[in-house]
């Protein structure tokens, strides 16, 4: 449990010092008429922290650990997401949000130390866990502020999650477990800062599957 959340504080500070850096990084051309910005269409992809789907993985671990299990993060990845937005007004865009985020744990054993007297222990391997998370999101955008190389907007999303998950025992026997399940998944950005030209660097403030905290690159045509 404790590597997960240290990997969570880790990619943090990681994502919040890289969002400052896009604040400043982008500097093309978008079409404007006045300070508003008159682009139809905006595609982008992004990378977050503190999920959805992280909380989970941390609650589950919490309760392996009550229960007297043992698991040993081995790596994670998401979420990853692809956005697309229309505007169907110089305030309000709709659109879909697609996200992944995947994880993979190392299912432990603890046993006594032979010839141990204060009954010590070590850890054996038995097998690999792993989990898959794929959300597929209709959204809602409302931008608060166009200027020419700046903007603050809002957004909403809300739809569902397919989570896979996997358990393979060490023991080549042993056949793999796999599971499927659906279930309610939401996104809500209160705050997004973007700055840039056409292309723009943003982060957003919030909730949900895509993060607490998520950075990302937006193309506007």
């Amino acid at each position: 449990m404790v590597p997960c959340i240290r990997m969570i504080m880790k990619k943090v500070i990681t994502l919040a010092a890289t969002a400052l850096a896009l604040m400043f990084a982008t500097d093309s051309y978008a079409q404007v008429i006045g300070k508003d910005i008159v682009t139809k269409n905006e595609i982008s992809v992004s990378y977050g922290t503190l999920s959805n789907s992280e909380w989970i993985e941390v609650f589950g671990e919490v309760v392996t650990v009550m229960f007297g299990g043992e698991t040993k993060t081995k790596g994670a990845i998401g979420p990853v997401s692809a956005e697309y937005f229309r505007r169907v007004s110089p305030v309000v865009a709709v659109g879909a949000i697609g996200s992944f985020s995947s994880f993979k744990d190392d299912m432990m054993r603890k046993t006594v130390l032979p010839g141990s007297t204060s009954g010590e222990t070590t850890s054996e391997k038995v097998g690999d866990y792993t989990r898959s998370y794929i959300t597929f999101m209709p959204a809602a955008k409302f931008n608060w502020l166009r200027k020419k190389h700046f903007g603050m907007y809002s957004k909403i999303a809300a739809g569902i999650s397919f989570l896979n998950t996997n358990m393979k025992d060490v023991d080549p026997t042993v056949a793999t477990e796999k599971n499927k399940d659906v279930a309610f998944n939401f996104q809500a950005s209160l705050l997004g800062i973007e700055a840039g030209g056409q292309l723009r660097g943003f982060a957003e403030f919030g909730m949900g599957e895509q993060g607490a905290i998520l950075i990302g690159i937006r193309y506007n045509f």
